[in-house]
């Protein structure tokens, strides 16, 4: 009995020990994915520093005759050529992008291999591979969007990521910031769920099919070079210089002091465009921050034109007005 204190307490029971071995954790994403990272960069620089075939700069064949039987001759004799095969780095590249697209940290590991995005910018412009991979890494990912409407002294600063373009980030700032003016939103109805899914979620799947989504500009988005010395942007097609376009990658939207700004103005003419996504495998959101208060509207807008701008609200004619038009 006195030896059975110091035998392990399983001889009593029967039981075997409990295995107090922590379970396997999965390997961080972002940290396996940083060594595939550099050895794609590697493989992109070899690419990028092959030669390029010359190309005929006339496009004629290597042997022409004038006479029509004699060339139908010859393009039956000649050998066929192969057509060009798949490039050597398309398939590592469309083996990353589903990492790419799955995780905003893998993306981030990626912006930071040192020479990746100057390596994929050279291959770019030959390889569509390269040109998506380049689109990806430009997107911006964790980052606020500062939103102005001087009309209605109203201002917005959103959290982005995965946004692809313009077009994209415009239905989803409306989602994020109309509702009840008094609360300081921009007025007009609520954007449709569908509009919400197709551009929010990653594989969106409640489009019907065979049936297009078209939406509707609600204002138009200028650059922050549009504003004007009074604080406001130009009507019509005056300002277009400044437009920002649907089709262009939001990371084109242009910093002042670090941050992205989007000036909103009325639009010039009924602009419709179909509701597609760059990268509709990659989730995307836009998120409100902050409200900004008429005197901080009128402060970001003295800084553009360069001189102070009242802190005055737009008046009631004027907010019905956009209301309507929304």
């Amino acid at each position: 009995m006195f030896t059975d204190l110091f035998r392990p307490r399983t001889a009593a029971t029967g039981h075997p020990p409990a295995d107090r071995t922590p379970p396997p954790t999965a390997p961080d994403p972002a940290f396996a994915a940083r060594d595939r990272l550099i050895r794609l960069r590697d493989a992109i620089r070899d690419a990028a520093r092959q030669p390029k075939p010359r190309r005929n700069r006339w496009g004629e064949p290597p042997v022409f005759f004038f006479d029509p039987a004699r060339q139908a001759e010859y393009e039956a004799a000649r050998p066929r050529a192969a057509g060009p095969g798949p490039h050597p780095v398309a398939e590592l590249v469309a083996n990353e992008l589903p990492a790419l697209f799955r995780s905003v940290e893998v993306r981030q590991v990626a912006r930071a291999v040192p020479g990746l995005r100057e390596a994929v910018a050279l291959l770019a412009p030959a390889v569509a591979a390269a040109r998506d991979l380049a689109d990806l890494l430009a997107v911006p990912d964790d980052e606020t969007v500062l939103i102005l409407h001087p009309a209605a002294r109203a201002g917005f600063r959103l959290f982005v990521r995965g946004i692809a373009d313009v077009a994209q980030f415009h239905l989803l700032m409306l989602d994020a910031v109309t509702g009840d003016p008094a609360a300081g939103f921009l007025p007009g109805p609520p954007l449709p769920s569908r509009f919400g899914t197709a551009c929010r979620d990653a594989d969106p799947t409640t489009i019907p099919a065979g049936v297009p989504m078209v939406a509707e500009a609600r204002y138009q988005l200028f650059k922050p070079s549009a504003v004007r010395p009074d604080g406001t942007v130009p009507d019509g097609f005056r300002g277009c210089d400044h437009w920002l376009w649907g089709s262009a990658p939001l990371a084109t939207t242009p910093r002042v002091d670090g941050e992205r700004v989007v000036v909103l103005g009325e639009t010039a003419f009924k602009m419709t465009w179909e509701v597609e996504r760059r990268f509709p495998e990659m989730a995307a959101e836009a998120q409100l921050l902050q409200v900004l208060s008429p005197f901080q509207v009128a402060e970001w807008l003295g800084e553009l034109a360069g001189r102070p701008v009242p802190a005055q609200v737009a008046a009631p004619e004027r907010v019905e007005r956009l209301a309507h038009a929304a």
